[in-house]
């Protein structure tokens, strides 16, 4: 019996020295990460870059705010030069027209699809056309979208599977495109 707690003993002490020195070993490892971590010297640098991100975040928002007048401006005078929604198809539907007679093609079918999102004084309308010519001609009345006065936003182009065409060298193209109107106030 005495043999058998001096056992449990020598047991209980040797696991307690061992939790122990694991526990030291556990404190020294702490100690050294807590110290590499969070030296001064790092904690200076990093508040330095944060600063410094800081002060570039302000310099830009003061150079947006200088610039906000004209941007305003800009857009302002973007929103004038639209056609007003009122009479904005005929002339769309007129410009697209004289674009398709100059580039020597034919617009064959033309859709306007209004979008319900009225915002800003701006009136998004969806347009989808079939024009047909040769090569030549498509790129002429694409050119001419591209310099028009009114704004256009073309995307999508599509060739048509048309066998009918009315000479070899003819294509048929679809044009899913975007202009803007001037919502009526």
């Amino acid at each position: 019996m005495i043999r058998d707690f001096t056992r449990t003993k020598v047991i209980l002490l040797v696991v307690l020295g061992t939790l122990l020195a694991v526990d030291c070993a556990m404190a020294i490892f702490s100690y050294r990460a807590a110290s590499t971590t969070f030296s001064p010297q790092r904690q200076l640098a990093t508040q330095a870059a944060l600063v410094k991100l800081l002060r570039a975040d302000v310099k830009r928002a003061k150079e947006i705010e200088v610039a906000f007048p004209k941007t305003k401006q800009d857009c302002e005078l973007f929103e004038n030069s639209l056609p007003p929604a009122g009479t904005g198809y005929s002339v769309v539907s007129e410009e697209l027209q004289d674009l398709s007679q100059k580039a020597g093609l034919q617009i064959t079918s033309l859709s306007f699809h209004p979008k319900d999102v009225t915002t800003h004084g701006v009136k998004e309308v969806a347009l989808d056309a079939s024009i047909g010519g040769d090569y030549k001609s498509v790129v002429r009345f694409l050119n001419g979208l591209q310099r028009s006065k009114n704004h256009y936003v073309v995307d999508d182009l599509t060739l048509a599977n048309d066998r009918g065409a009315a000479s070899a060298g003819d294509v048929r193209v679809n044009l899913h495109m975007r202009s803007y109107f001037r919502a009526i106030a």
